[in-house]
């Protein structure tokens, strides 16, 4: 690869000699500042200046050396430890040459162009060499249209290569995604941002941190055209730029903002402006918007300049802070955002306050900071979001059946690619040949998806004595890491950890497996670290650990520089890179020394909950303070949390979280998404001090019943917490009748009626197969197929007659509730009678309702939402 690299940076540079003596800056001051910012950032990145900068000792042209000096200026720590200057340079180059080829390229204004082309990182993806492969694909396939013809046209490329998929928060760089044909919304938006730009066209990743009438968050993109910003949706084409699924729900959103790459520099609006980067505010672009004012207060009435001000949102049953604006010298913080509910907290050190308020009636809020963590409290909060409005007109029938049309043909593109994967006989075959579990080597194979041949291959190049553990490594990473590791890192895992398989350790076969053996600390890209870290520590050093780990925190204490500030994309950085680059921020660091003590054979984990580093001897957990935290020299409190609920059993971040008090703010504890109450053991081992537990029942996209309760852990104290979710006491409204006569046709010609269908109540759920909002309802249901199962109600789903669902096969959906049926609803007949009888001229879709035997329509929920599943059991109970 650094061999092509050269080689494509010389052909480049060759290419772009006619304009060698050009200033990719013009603006002068603006240079002269990228130049003094990037002479900083060579001090800080010192340990790795042979690999980054000797590039520059090259022969570059003034553009050239230009772009890589705005790009080291700016880039974060992880960028700076864990890749190489003659990467970037090949990099910079493509969008060089797209600037030079492309029509629009010497239209783009030199800010826009620094800003949103030339940064080959999006947001926390991995990066890889997408440009410098996909340059001629996407350039051939826009040939000849212009910049908004382009734009559309790379989001079919895109579709035809991707489609949605959720998967865990590691973002996959855009290969990746492309290996695997699919992404959740953080990765199709950095993919389509990555494929915009390599056509030289301004782009950029638009995000709303968390939805206010759902428990989710969205990311999308927006393109520069002409001096404007337009959006749309990433491998999700619209006929028409300014269009998306989401379109209505970032209608009721309470933040929307991207983040700008280098030295702020004319941009509107922005919330944070850091000497690397900007996050502007895009909120009013997409919803009715509202600037409100807080006033910080201490105790003595006096103004408080930089304390922190978080606007927080009820989101995942927890407040999460949408942003953090602190004071400006008159003590106030202000913030556009929605017409919805928030919670404010501001903080000054340890002292702090809060409230609750409703934006639509506010304009100014003044707290004082007198509050201290209270050791006990309870409190409740009905939180509302902004309103659903009159839906905006969409595009004409004609163009939205053309587009359809080309969707199903992006479909069949992408299925083509998806074919030429191992089939699960091959797979079986293959897991015969090696004498190994079929089912097991079939589901690691198939859930590989693009990446099956580094899977197999490294299975079959694992020595017969080693198979059984080369398999049990593959059980221990994520899905993801299935799809995108190549088999070397794999194989120096599994080759670098025999060592220590059968060394007559202290701990059992468990403990060696998830807490040596795995690649996996935390949400961090997996790469080749155990043979580095091992062979880079003193030999000493290595035999000392084993029977005292302690060593090592003092071996990072002397070795590894915390700056938390540089690293703002938050990527971690890798162990590898850490190691070189000796600077790293606090969890870069603290995955490093977990990394280490594996390397060494030592057991380390991150601990559930509070994420604090930890190390395993003499048959218990040892937590790890480094240099730069203070020690908590104390006996653990213990917690025990129960709830007597049957319907819904509370789930962490979706019914509850726990968070503890540190620095003037309530911090969550990290516990596994969906996780029941009744999986979290007896107790839960804490740190003592003050927390805060958060419950909330979303009563229907508008409404929130939420609590509060505020307690206190001693050490060595057992302490029980019951958990208890608010009912909605309100009786449930008919909001509409259907004729329970009318019938459906199933998928043999034959008819059936409503009525025959009903029992236990009726769910018809109208579905695009193709859209993101469809597909988290498929998502959802199983995770209530149980309750769902057990009220016993039919779901009818229905598809519209279109051309775009021609590919969908619901025999691939798995987990939906046993009395499910596929229907098309010809001519939208029966739709048109449910918008008659709830009196709505047209209803995005998904479109869903609960009929009740009788026919009354008790329940309506239509476009995007997420946790449909308990909202049914909620309504049929």
């Amino acid at each position: 690869m650094r061999k092509y690299l050269l080689s494509f940076a010389a052909c480049v540079a060759i290419l772009l000699s006619s304009c060698s003596n050009d200033h990719l800056i013009i603006d002068k001051s603006y240079r002269q500042k990228v130049k003094s910012d990037f002479n900083q950032r060579k001090n800080l990145a010192d340990n790795r200046k042979d690999k980054l900068f000797s590039v520059l000792d090259n022969e570059l042209n003034a553009t050239q050396r230009e772009a890589l000096e705005f790009l080291f200026a700016y880039m974060p720590l992880s960028d700076l430890a864990d890749y190489s200057g003659e990467f970037f340079l090949a990099n910079a180059d493509v969008a060089l040459r797209a600037r030079v080829e492309q029509k629009w390229g010497r239209s783009i204004p030199e800010k826009i162009f620094l800003h949103y082309v030339l940064p080959l990182r999006v947001n926390n993806e991995n990066l890889d060499s997408f440009r410098i492969v996909y340059y001629d694909e996407i350039s051939s396939r826009i040939e000849g249209l212009n910049a908004r013809e382009a734009a559309l046209e790379i989001n079919h490329w895109c579709h035809e290569k991707v489609t949605y998929q959720p998967a865990d928060i590691r973002t996959s760089g855009p290969m990746s995604t492309i290996l695997s044909a699919r992404g959740r919304c953080g990765e199709e938006s950095t993919f389509t941002v990555a494929a915009l730009r390599t056509a030289g066209l301004p782009a950029r990743q638009v995000y709303t941190p968390r939805w206010a009438h759902s428990d989710d968050n969205h990311a999308w993109v927006e393109v520069w055209i002409d001096g404007s910003w337009f959006y749309s949706g990433a491998c999700e084409p619209e006929p028409v730029l300014d269009r998306g699924w989401f379109t209505e729900p970032a209608r009721r959103a309470m933040l929307v903002h991207t983040k700008s790459f280098g030295a702020p520099s004319g941009e509107n609006n922005i919330i944070t402006s850091g000497r690397n980067f900007s996050i502007i505010n895009n909120l009013s672009k997409y919803a009715t918007t509202k600037r409100i004012f807080v006033r910080v207060l201490n105790k003595e009435s006096e103004t408080i300049q930089n304390a922190r001000v978080e606007y927080q949102l009820y989101n995942y049953a927890e407040f999460y802070p949408l942003a953090v604006v602190p004071t400006d010298k008159n003590g106030i913080s202000s913030f556009e955002t929605g017409l919805g509910d928030l919670m404010i907290w501001a903080h000054n050190g340890a002292d702090f306050n809060y409230s609750k308020i409703s934006v639509n009636e506010i304009d100014t809020l003044t707290l004082v900071l007198d509050r201290k963590p209270a050791p006990e409290g309870y409190f409740e909060y009905d939180l509302g979001v902004p309103v659903t409005r009159t839906p905006l007109p969409g595009p004409s029938e004609e163009v939205i059946k053309a587009n359809s049309e080309r969707l199903d043909y992006g479909n069949k593109k992408r299925e083509s690619y998806i074919d030429t994967w191992m089939k699960p006989d091959e797979a079986t075959e293959l897991a015969k040949s090696l004498e190994l579990d079929t089912t097991v080597i079939k589901d690691f194979i198939m859930r590989s998806m693009g990446n099956f041949e580094a899977v197999a291959s490294f299975l079959k190049n694992s020595t017969p004595e080693n198979r059984a553990l080369a398999v049990k490594l593959l059980t221990l990473v994520a899905d993801k890491d299935l799809r995108d590791t190549p088999e070397r890192i794999f194989a120096d895992h599994l080759n670098n950890t025999l060592r220590y398989e059968n060394s007559g350790s202290s701990y059992d076969t468990e403990t060696f497996y998830n807490y040596v053996l795995n690649p996996r600390v935390a949400n961090e890209l997996i790469v080749a670290w155990r043979k580095y870290l091992f062979d880079n520590a003193d030999v000493g050093l290595r035999q000392q650990a084993i029977d005292d780990p302690s060593l090592l925190i003092d071996y990072v204490n002397k070795r590894i520089s915390v700056n938390d500030s540089e690293n703002y994309y938050m990527t971690p950085i890798t162990p590898v890179g850490v190691d070189q680059l000796k600077v790293a921020d606090r969890f870069s660091r603290d995955i490093y020394f977990v990394a280490l003590c594996r390397a060494l054979g030592i057991p380390s984990r991150l601990e559930k909950g509070s994420n604090r580093p930890q190390y395993f001897r003499k048959n218990k957990w040892h937590d790890v303070y480094f240099a730069d935290e203070e020690y908590i020299q104390t006996e653990k409190g213990y917690l025990k949390i129960f709830s007597k609920e049957i319907q819904p059993v509370p789930e962490y971040y979706i019914h509850f979280t726990i968070a503890r008090f540190e620095n003037g703010r309530y911090n969550t504890l990290e516990y596994d998404i969906n996780r029941r109450i009744d999986n979290f053991g007896k107790e839960l081992e804490l740190l003592p001090g003050h927390y805060m537990l958060v419950t909330g029942n979303r009563i229907n996209d508008s409404k929130i019943l939420s609590s509060v309760t505020f307690f206190e852990l001693l050490g060595n104290e057992h302490k029980t917490i019951e958990v208890v979710l608010r009912k909605d006491e309100s009786p449930l409204k008919v909001l509409g009748k259907l004729d329970i006569k009318s019938e459906i046709t199933l998928s043999d010609g034959s008819k059936k009626r409503l009525e025959d269908l009903t029992g236990n109540g009726l769910v018809l759920t109208w579905i695009e197969p193709d859209k993101e909002p469809t597909k988290h309802i498929f998502n959802d249901l199983p995770l209530m197929k149980t309750e769902i199962d057990k009220w016993g109600g039919w779901f009818v789903f229905l598809l519209p007659p279109s051309e775009g669902t021609n590919e969908f096969n619901p025999a691939g959906l798995t987990g939906l509730p046993a009395k499910s049926i596929f229907v098309s609803d010809t001519d939208s007949e029966l739709f048109q009678k449910i918008c008659g009888a709830l009196s709505c001229s047209s209803a995005r879709l998904p479109f869903m309702i609960i009929v009740n035997d009788e026919g009354e329509i008790v329940f309506r929920s239509e476009g995007y939402t997420i946790g449909i599943g308990e909202q049914i059991i909620k309504t049929a109970q």
